[in-house]
């Protein structure tokens, strides 16, 4: 072959290699990450300002397409959701984005342990709460449209009740869970069988709160159960307890009047909170944690069991070991709510939630002074 064919066949294919160089370094700046988390949380924005986004949303295509590809990647690893500390944006995105529907409709065969469908669903329903203020109750239905069950639902909220998860699940969607299969929600009341749900195992805690769950919250009136003579004496005597808070009755409720001069709590709004001051704060109030077993700590609550009164200062999570005396997290938000038989969680039932006016204004205040302290704010009153 001609000296000088081979040279320019070389310098071509230099050429061709250069360029493809020149396009991947392009495409790795122009989609990267930031650009595309930046431009999905102000798509988000818009939409919940109830602009139209069509023309958005066929710009953004093309970064959603690299974060997909790059999110079967680490799938392959059983990384992709579980090795974040935040929400994706991008997730919120299912029902206006071919390229997101495509991908959470494949996700589920793809999710080899129950650990990562459990994340994966956590990630999900957190993402449109945080992005678009669609709540869980609403968001769910999609999931299981697409392969999860109410039992992975069920397994998910206990799994992340004693454990490492970061973000948290609404008990109304557990509730209607069991509603739609009651027979595994009866059969997770016993400690064996379920290690196909738990790798890292079904715990006497675990045992417990869902008895608990199911009788006072969900108010499973079947008291078999609890009436049982079970092998396990601990056992015997939680139900005894169950049983004698059922007998008790629910709290007694009191009609409230109308606040005329109520705190304003919006205050409260995006306000950082330090660990350490936090904390120290909340054990000298000796205020209730919605999870006292995980390693996070998502909210505290002012609470009138008697009466049927709460009041919760919910924030993003934070370690409780000594050694994050420093980190800072925000507040997500406050809520009001009544209840018939307590129980702590960090995400406040949507059915259980009301208005601050709704409640008795020297309890409206007490939250409001107590939460001031929890912020370090009572010298801004």
């Amino acid at each position: 072959m001609n000296s000088k064919v081979i040279n320019t066949n070389t310098k071509l294919k230099v050429r061709v290699k250069k360029m493809e160089q020149n396009e991947k370094r392009w495409r790795k700046k122009t989609y990267s990450p930031n650009a595309c988390y930046s431009r999905t949380v102000k798509l988000c924005k818009a939409i919940r300002e109830g602009k139209n986004v069509a023309e958005d949303i066929t710009k953004i295509e093309p970064y959603l397409k690299n974060y997909c590809k790059e999110r079967r990647e680490t799938m392959q690893e059983q990384l992709c959701f579980r090795t974040e500390d935040f929400v994706n944006p991008q997730d919120a995105l299912y029902e206006i984005s071919p390229t997101m529907k495509k991908y959470w409709d494949s996700v589920y065969p793809l999710l080899e342990t129950p650990e990562s469908k459990y994340m994966a669903l956590l990630r999900f329903v957190n993402a449109y709460q945080k992005c678009l203020g669609i709540p869980h109750t609403e968001s769910i239905h999609i999931l299981k449209e697409i392969g999860w069950t109410p039992t992975d639902i069920m397994a998910t909220y206990l799994d992340g009740r004693f454990g490492d998860r970061l973000f948290p699940l609404s008990p109304d969607v557990v509730a209607k869970a069991v509603q739609e299969d009651m027979d595994t929600a009866v059969h997770l009341m016993e400690r064996e069988g379920h290690d196909g749900l738990f790798t890292h195992g079904y715990s006497m805690y675990h045992q417990f709160w869902w008895i608990d769950f199911m009788y006072l919250f969900v108010k499973y009136e079947d008291r078999t159960f609890l009436t049982t003579q079970h092998k396990s004496k601990r056992l015997c005597k939680h139900c005894g307890e169950i049983l004698e808070k059922l007998e008790q009755g629910a709290a007694k409720h009191e009609d409230a009047e109308v606040g005329t001069d109520l705190p304003d709590f919006s205050i409260f709004d995006g306000v950082t909170l330090v660990q350490k001051h936090l904390l120290a704060s909340a054990a000298g109030q000796r205020l209730c944690k919605g999870n006292d077993r995980g390693y996070y700590v998502m909210s505290y609550h002012v609470v009138d069991e008697q009466h049927g009164y709460g009041a919760a200062l919910c924030f993003n999570a934070l370690l409780k070991g000594p050694e994050y005396y420093n980190k800072e997290t925000t507040v997500r938000e406050v809520c009001f709510y009544r209840f018939d038989y307590f129980m702590p969680f960090d995400y406040v039932p949507e059915s259980w939630r009301c208005s601050p006016t709704e409640l008795p204004e020297d309890f409206v205040r007490k939250a409001y002074r107590s939460f001031c302290k929890l912020a370090g704010l009572e010298k801004k009153k």
